[in-house]
């Protein structure tokens, strides 16, 4: 395939010196002498192109998504006038309104990408198979196979599914060849497969345009951005090179803006399909703060190149932990320089819970060495209700040191850093600067333990009852009822 880069910039250069000549006054003359190449060239590219297609398309399958709807049983324009009418003079009108269950059918792309003994393994879009009750693939064209969905990730817009292997002929042979997406520069040509609208096998040409492209629609974004046009039901195909490697899953369009394609890098499917395909679902790494990237007055004013600075340390996560805070700047993890937020994302993400991170860390002058132990990633729903848990109370707390266990006379503890005046722990008479043993007399060793513990009483709304240590060694019981 790499003859196709040649063929493919000679005539594209060609085509330049013509379109150039076109505009010179003798025309005729240089126009003869750059059109000469292009055809051969041109017929070359055309060659290596169909190739390209010819060896991806067929891991390509067209995804079918079944789902129930509820709609209206209004005619149409009368729901807005049945609002306006009274409520007490409704039941003098005929029967309106009311729901109907319809079945409605997405269409997307996929390809497929890993077999095994029993199942053919097919990569695609989370969106794709959002909701849907029943998901069937059409291999080819061959009849449509119900599939089972593996796994999917919001997060990422992924999802892996399923299909027999015995119902797919010469599974092994159709599988896409993943090729590796750090390796992707801006410039180089890529092809986009999909089967948009359900027209199998539509290919479409361009060029990588950008690399690292966040657009808001997920959370963990690292887009590649491409010329060659994306179109609704591409979502889930491969993106390709000239060496037919896949290197992109395709899934959005900006519909404002024509030529403007965007794709998952594969690295990033390929380490949450095997997520999915173990586990049922991603369990990604957790740190626990919001960072930004330095500004470059920010950066000239502390001479650096590098880093990205804390702006928030979620309370008894990984990095409250490991002794983060807010004004931090992360230079390093685990030695190697980190240059942005997505970057520090990603790393961490794709640490394995339980595994230390070593954080070089400059606070103020000084650099400081931090080890933080990677936690599993909460849902947003955890993460909202572990937020809401300790600025509700209003405490901040930190782990206990054995300088703290010997200065309170406690074999365990959380020590009260902030409490903040007007919440409910300020209520009930909590203080900073002491230690807390228990929770409703049971242990709590740290911040998580006691996050945990605090997490089930709120659940059964049950009042929080606090065994405290001065710096005496001095119990004192605190009980929190309101919070």
């Amino acid at each position: 395939m790499g003859r196709l880069k040649l063929a493919l910039a000679a005539a594209l250069f060609a085509t330049g010196a013509l379109w150039a000549s076109e505009n010179q006054t003798a025309a005729s003359a240089v126009k003869v002498e750059a059109s000469k190449p292009l055809a051969p060239l041109l017929t070359q590219a055309q060659r290596e192109l169909r190739a390209i297609i010819e060896k991806v398309s067929p891991s390509v399958v067209t995804i079918f998504s079944e789902k129930e709807t509820k709609v209206s049983l209004f005619p149409p324009g009368f729901e807005d006038f049945w609002k306006l009418i009274p409520p007490e003079i409704r039941p003098y009108f005929p029967p309106f309104g009311g729901q109907r269950s319809r079945k409605e059918t997405a269409i997307g792309s996929g390809f497929m990408f890993k077999v095994d003994d029993e199942w053919v393994y097919v990569l695609t879009n989370h969106h794709v198979v959002a909701e849907a009750e029943r998901v069937t693939v059409k291999v080819g064209r061959l009849k449509k196979v119900r599939a089972e969905v593996v796994g999917t990730d919001p997060q990422t817009d992924l999802a892996v599914l399923r299909i027999p292997r015995k119902e797919v002929k010469d599974a092994e042979r159709r599988l896409a060849e993943l090729g590796d997406s750090s390796k992707v520069k801006v410039g180089d040509f890529v092809v986009a497969i999909g089967n948009p609208y359900g027209l199998e096998n539509t290919a479409t040409f361009g060029i990588v345009s950008a690399l690292h492209r966040r657009i808001g629609l997920d959370q963990y974004e690292n887009f590649i951005q491409t010329q060659a046009p994306i179109n609704p039901g591409n979502s889930g195909g491969p993106l390709v090179n000239v060496e037919g490697e896949v290197i992109g899953i395709n899934t959005a369009i900006i519909s404002q803006a024509q030529g403007l394609g965007f794709a998952i890098p594969i690295n990033l499917a390929k380490w949450v399909a095997e997520q999915l395909i173990e586990h049922g679902r991603v369990v990604r790494g957790w740190l626990g703060v919001v960072v930004q990237e330095l500004t470059p007055a920010v950066a000239e004013a502390l001479g650096l190149d590098h880093g990205v600075i804390v702006l928030k340390v979620v309370p008894g996560s990984p990095a409250d932990r490991a002794g983060l805070k807010p004004g931090d700047i992360i230079l390093e993890v685990n030695g190697k320089p980190v240059r942005d937020a997505t970057q520090l994302q990603f790393e961490v993400m794709k640490t394995p819970p339980g595994t230390e991170l070593k954080l070089t860390v400059l606070r103020g002058e000084k650099k400081l060495e931090l080890t933080a132990v990677v936690g599993e990633m909460p849902s947003p729903r955890e993460l909202k209700r572990m937020e809401e848990i300790y600025y509700n109370l209003g405490l901040v707390l930190r782990n206990a040191t054995e300088e703290d266990l010997k200065q309170f006379d406690a074999p365990y503890g959380v020590v009260v850093e902030t409490v903040y005046p007007g919440s409910p722990a300020y209520e009930a008479g909590l203080r900073p600067g002491v230690l807390i043993e228990r929770v409703n007399n049971r242990p709590v060793r740290s911040v998580e333990e006691f996050r945990k513990v605090v997490s089930e009483l709120a659940a059964q709304k049950k009042p929080i009852v606090l065994w405290v240590k001065n710096f005496r060694g001095e119990l004192q019981i605190v009980t929190i009822e309101n919070y």
